[in-house]
């Protein structure tokens, strides 16, 4: 037995001596201690976060405002929502803001009250058909929020526990153009919606070409039409047509362009292809018209008298009521009831025109002899007094006592561009006229180029 334990004790001493059972040892004594040191030690204080600068990342965009950096759309906001979903909502013709809130579940306290957060932003009473709200719904299509943009700013009302809330914050965006094209088949106002114009836009193309074109009888099946729009594009994907920057509309067999321009020390204004400003002395029509009836010829038959006689006037044939306006500034020589004509206004223009307007149902109250009245004013309202079939309006041109075919007046421009405003102003046309005249239907540039 003793010799066994001695071979052991042997055994172990070859596999591990003496000096090295001490060595580990010792290690095994200094390693307890610094834990024991470590774990007695307190825990040092954590550096003070407090003037630390929160990091936003904002993408880069090309835009002539600052964004905000808190800005992200309401649907990426939603994100950690449970089943968020994100609505469009136009309105439609004849709708209000808070009708539309209530069709998609909102009750009507409700609405108005949302409408009540939005109004100090954004007047809900002005808002017209085509305007697009986008909607936060909940995963039982509750409304949550509601987010407009308007004038370069996103408006968001969202709902919170004290109530509905708005903010308004700045959105990034990219200036561009659109470019809209369209064929007359049948008005320009049916074919320029089915284009993509809006009415206002399509009224405001035509009285900037009103001293040009008359819409009445120079347009014809088969002319065109070209305008190009400034466009903001949102980072949210909602996109807003701004300031009508140029058109063309064929007319006639002829080409008429306007182009906007502002100069370093004046207001922009509107001109036509060759820098002269759009406004003359006379409007190319005296009314809104359905159509001309009776366009000026020498050897038309009186519809009254069965008999052929010069007939040195334009009928426009309109329903009884329509406005008529007077085509220039002047002052009124006549008013009241004359012969064949019925009820019928007469003014006097700049060297030596003078207009009629016969056939009135109404003459406007305080148009009387003497009195001065500005282009566009209204004078009076269609009818069929005097010498008519059916109701219209007779209207003439004199020019020093001689009947003219208003039709054929050349009109002169009230001002234009010289020097090197000009110049700027007709490298800037050969560009819009190079996006106006292209094949494309949209094109991106700088407008302010």
């Amino acid at each position: 037995m003793k010799r066994t334990k001695s071979h052991f004790r042997n055994l172990f001493d070859g596999l591990h001596p003496p000096e090295q059972r001490r060595r580990s040892a010792a290690m095994a004594v200094l390693l307890g201690a610094l834990a024991t040191v470590y774990f007695l030690l307190p825990a040092p204080a954590l550096e003070s976060s407090k003037d630390e600068e929160p990091i936003a990342l904002v993408r880069s965009l090309q835009t002539g405002t600052q964004p905000d950096p808190l800005y992200r759309p309401l649907d990426e906001e939603s994100a950690t929502e449970s089943s968020p979903k994100t609505f469009d909502l136009t309105l439609r013709r004849g709708d209000t803001l808070q009708g539309a809130l209530i069709k998609h579940g909102l009750t009507p306290a409700s609405a108005d009250e949302l409408a009540k957060q939005l109004q100090p932003f954004s007047n809900p009473r002005k808002m017209r058909a085509g305007d697009t709200f986008r909607l936060l719904l909940d995963y039982r299509n509750g409304i949550q929020g509601l987010e407009y943009s308007a004038d370069g700013t996103i408006v968001r009302v969202m709902s919170t526990e004290k109530g509905w809330v708005a903010t308004r914050q700045e959105v990034p965006f990219v200036r561009g153009s659109k470019v809209i094209r369209g064929n007359i088949r049948g008005s320009l106002f049916e074919d320029g919606v089915d284009a993509g114009l809006s009415p206002p836009e399509i009224h405001k193309l035509v009285n900037l070409f009103e001293y040009d074109i008359d819409f009445f009888s120079d347009l014809r099946r088969g002319d065109d039409f070209s305008v190009i729009f400034e466009e903001k594009q949102y980072a949210n994907g909602q996109r807003e047509k701004g300031k009508l920057l140029a058109a063309e509309i064929h007319a006639a067999g002829s080409p008429y362009q306007i182009f906007y321009y502002q100069g370093k020390k004046q207001k922009g204004s509107y001109y036509d292809n060759r820098g002269q400003a759009l406004m003359k002395a006379f409007l190319r029509a005296p009314l809104n018209y359905r159509r001309i009836s009776s366009p000026f010829r020498i050897d038309r038959r009186h519809p009254i008298f069965r008999t052929v006689r010069p007939h040195q006037a334009i009928d426009y044939a309109a329903p009884t009521g329509t406005p008529v306006v007077a085509v220039g500034d002047g002052q009124v020589t006549f008013s009241g009831t004359r012969g064949g004509y019925g009820r019928m206004v007469e003014i006097r223009h700049d060297d030596g025109y003078v207009s009629r307007y016969a056939h009135f149902s109404k003459i406007s109250q305080g148009i009387r002899v003497g009195r001065p009245v500005n282009r566009g004013e209204v004078v009076g309202y269609v009818g069929q007094t005097g010498h008519a079939t059916g109701p219209h309006l007779h209207f003439e041109m004199l020019k020093k006592g001689r009947k003219i075919n208003f039709l054929d007046l050349k009109l002169a421009s009230a001002d234009r561009l010289t020097g090197s405003e000009l110049r700027e102003f007709l490298a800037m046309r050969d560009r819009k006229l190079a996006l106006l005249q292209a094949s494309v239907a949209a094109a991106s540039e700088n407008p302010h180029s």
